[in-house]
């Protein structure tokens, strides 16, 4: 179960956003598609820890990916600490950060002998 619900939260979280930072910032719409997108960063990243650390774990089942796992809820949290202080560019700047990791954990999944890649038919 944590496996769908990280890989659909995940893939939820890479679709949305792309269009939230196209949008015009500011407005309901940003607001309701942004909150979307932190519960499901926020669920993929928790997610996460039930599942396995790859080929080289580190402590128990948790690997080196968990690792940008934490740094994603850290970068959540200042997000939303900054926007609520009204720090625009602090929020704009951790968000960025978390969706530039989410794309760099994406291309990690479609290296050979992922799950991902193979699914995908990409080796």
């Amino acid at each position: 179960m944590a496996f769908t619900l990280h890989l659909y939260a995940s893939f939820l979280a890479l679709g949305l956003g792309v269009p939230i930072l196209l949008m015009r910032k500011g407005t309901r719409s940003h607001w309701l598609l942004g909150l979307a997108w932190v519960v499901a960063m926020a669920t993929s990243a928790l997610s996460s820890f039930w599942l396995g650390g790859g080929v080289s774990p580190l402590i128990g089942n948790l690997g080196p990916i968990h690792l940008l796992s934490g740094w994603i809820l850290v970068s959540l949290a200042m997000a939303l600490t900054s926007i609520l202080r009204s720090r625009v560019r602090q929020h704009r700047q951790w968000m960025l950060g978390a969706y530039t990791g989410l794309l760099g954990a994406f291309a990690g999944t479609l290296l050979p002998g992922r799950w991902v890649a193979l699914q995908l038919g990409l080796w």
